[in-house]
């Protein structure tokens, strides 16, 4: 029997505001350690986005490169990392051949050849499972942009080459290993009618990649998906997940629960799978109120917490519904919970839902794609997909760049 955990977006060096995550990463990083070693763990799956940006700070790089050699010292467990779409495709390649003395392999760029994807458990000489290792597709690896093209003409163009690039990848597994050999797929993608949160950044000009759950071949007996950081199934495809972020990245997600994914694969290559819950180390908590009910809510907030005893200190978004939060009323909310067991980070007015977010059903039209567009990081990326003179390395550190300006200039 084969033992695989399904995991993704660590999202390692990611701050929340100006505070660092580096703790609550550390202490679920021995957890999973622990977790491998308890259920002997033969594979783990990392399906993108180890790192919050493209160029991580020192720190989120150390823990990473100690949770493999730790890994590697106490475990014979392989390790698959594929490149999300915060990674580096090249920061996650440059230390492969030393990766690989680790058991690890890691796949940043989609492979020339496909082949180079599939990577059989445990050898080629004896396959019982093959791993085909998709990184995130970026959009100049699907198609070439092109002037004048409609939301219509982009989506179909995406849609379809990512299928094409799946039904590849599972037409050469199955040259090379003939059922009933199970095959897994990696992806870091957005599936179709999936659950979002708003710490997750639109991976595809104006969203249009969006891929149908059913697009997947049948081939694959489990699909093990990155981007989206709630876990969960896609629509009513099972055997196609998201395992979700191992720590909440942003108040949106204070009421998820996170998990890892066991999935065990019996000597007749029977599928079966099961969820890990991952302990919760930090609350983010979210507390709406209008501004004359605000301090009996902190009040009763403090009360329940001082009860729980959490690990580490929560952290408090205030959101007000009738007041623009300034000095003074953010000062007095301090003021109120200086003895708390908690601290408040952020004091925000409730965001009204626009008229065309309220009219917006699950069907995405023609007007609601074409004012997607108009964010500027997607128009960003669709005007350097017209500039075809640009190399991978040209074409990366333009994308980071801005992602770079947007951040400082939004203050995140």
């Amino acid at each position: 029997m084969l033992r695989i955990l399904h995991t993704a977006d660590w999202h390692l060096g990611k701050l929340l505001g100006d505070l660092s995550r580096v703790t609550e990463h550390a202490q679920f990083l021995d957890f999973l350690l622990d977790c491998i070693i308890d259920e002997k763990i033969d594979v783990l799956l990392i399906a993108g986005d180890v790192f919050d940006s493209a160029n991580p700070p020192q720190s989120a790089v150390a823990q990473y490169f100690q949770f493999l050699s730790a890994l590697h010292q106490r475990s014979d467990c392989e390790v698959i990392v594929t490149a999300g779409n915060h990674d580096s495709p090249a920061h996650l390649e440059a230390p492969k051949p030393l990766l690989k003395l680790l058991r690890t392999h890691v796949i940043g760029h989609l492979p020339t050849d496909l082949l180079d994807a599939l990577i059989p458990i445990p050898s080629a000489e004896n396959p019982q499972l093959i791993l085909a290792a998709i990184p995130f597709l970026r959009d100049k690896d699907l198609r070439s942009g092109q002037s004048g093209q409609s939301a219509a003409e982009i989506q179909s163009a995406l849609n379809q080459s990512i299928t094409e690039i799946y039904q590849q990848a599972a037409a050469r597994a199955r040259e090379l290993y003939p059922a009933p050999i199970p095959l897994i797929a990696l992806g870091h993608l957005t599936v179709a009618g999936s659950n979002s949160s708003d710490s997750e950044r639109e991976i595809h000009i104006g969203g249009l990649g969006a891929l149908p759950a059913d697009k997947f071949p049948a081939d694959f007996a489990y699909v093990a998906l990155g981007h989206l950081h709630r876990p969960q199934a896609c629509g009513r495809h099972e055997t196609i997940r998201y395992a979700g972020s191992p720590i909440p990245l942003s108040f949106s997600e204070s009421t998820d629960r996170k998990e890892l994914r066991l999935l065990e694969i019996q000597d007749d290559f029977t599928l079966s799978q099961r969820s890990i819950p991952i302990p919760l180390t930090r609350k983010l908590i979210q507390i709406k109120s209008d501004s004359t009910a605000i301090e009996q809510k902190l009040h009763e907030k403090a009360a329940t917490l001082a009860s729980e005893a959490p690990a580490l200190t929560p952290w408090v978004e205030v959101i007000l519904s009738d007041h623009i939060p300034g000095d003074v009323i953010t000062n007095r909310i301090h003021e109120l919970c200086a003895d708390a067991p908690f601290t408040v980070i952020r004091v925000m007015q409730q965001r009204p839902l626009s008229s065309a977010q309220l009219e917006r059903d699950s069907t995405t039209t023609d007007v609601d794609i074409d004012d997607r567009l108009s964010k500027p990081a997607e128009l960003f990326q669709h005007r350097l997909l017209q500039e075809t003179s640009l190399n991978e390395d040209q074409y990366e550190k333009l994308t980071v760049a801005f992602q770079q300006l947007l951040t400082l200039q939004r203050g995140e």
